[in-house]
């Protein structure tokens, strides 16, 4: 009996090591690539919802398909264009950040997940398995970010009206990320991506990642959802 019991809690205490081990394996992982995923995801909704204006004629051809023909444009849409360029490139050259609203409490990705590929393919049928690992929380205050996106707490702001309040600066959107699933070999993972600047604003998918000599790298972002 004592002897089970040993076993037992040599059991336990070597099981607890690996998952502490995977969770940190996770963090450098997610610390790695989050400055690209921001990059890659998140977006200025001053550019994003600022669509071109109306720019030529409307005209239908033989086949039915629906074009405009710039040649056409008025003297007025030129006048609009050129003013819609300028409000572009303003905000382009607004050195200021871009707050975006990150929640750091990261939870597990909880889909299984099997890739099919084809035979032409290099890669290989990859399958991951929905595992336990807990919600951990990611110091992303650590991570230095690559262009003019800054994250903020999403406890510092009030999310029953997050997209209705007025900021003194530029609030883009909300961002979420999930735990990365990884392969049996820690070679390939996916993990769940998605950014909101609004209501009915916003858009996600799956990231797959790959280390590529010995650094992770974005292979693709495969979209799920839209809204």
């Amino acid at each position: 009996m004592q002897k089970t019991t040993y076993l037992f809690i040599i059991f336990l205490f070597i099981s607890c090591g690996k998952k502490a081990d995977d969770l940190d394996f996770e963090k450098n992982v997610m610390t790695e690539i989050f400055p690209v995923l921001i990059d890659s995801v998140c977006v200025d909704t001053r550019i994003f919802s600022n669509p071109p204006p109306m720019y030529g004629k409307y005209f239908t051809d033989a086949s039915g398909h629906v074009s405009i023909d710039t040649t056409k444009a008025t003297e007025n849409q030129r006048k609009e264009m050129i003013k819609w360029q300028k409000s572009v490139e303003k905000v382009k050259n607004d050195t200021s950040k871009v707050i975006i609203a990150f929640d750091p409490r990261i939870s597990p990705y909880q889909k299984e997940y099997e890739k099919i590929i084809s035979k032409n393919s290099n890669d290989t049928l990859i399958k991951y398995k929905t595992d336990s690992l807990k919600i951990y929380v990611l110091d992303f205050k650590k991570i230095k970010l690559n262009g003019k996106f800054k994250l903020k707490n999403i406890n510092e702001f009030d999310k029953k009206n997050i997209f209705e309040r007025e900021y003194r600066f530029n609030f883009s959107g909300i961002f979420q990320v999930s735990g990365i699933k990884f392969d049996s070999k820690k070679e390939n993972g996916i993990l769940d991506i998605g950014f909101t600047c609004g209501r009915l604003c916003g858009y996600g998918g799956i990231a797959h990642i790959k280390k590529v000599k010995n650094k992770w790298r974005i292979i693709k972002i495969e979209s799920t959802w839209v809204s």
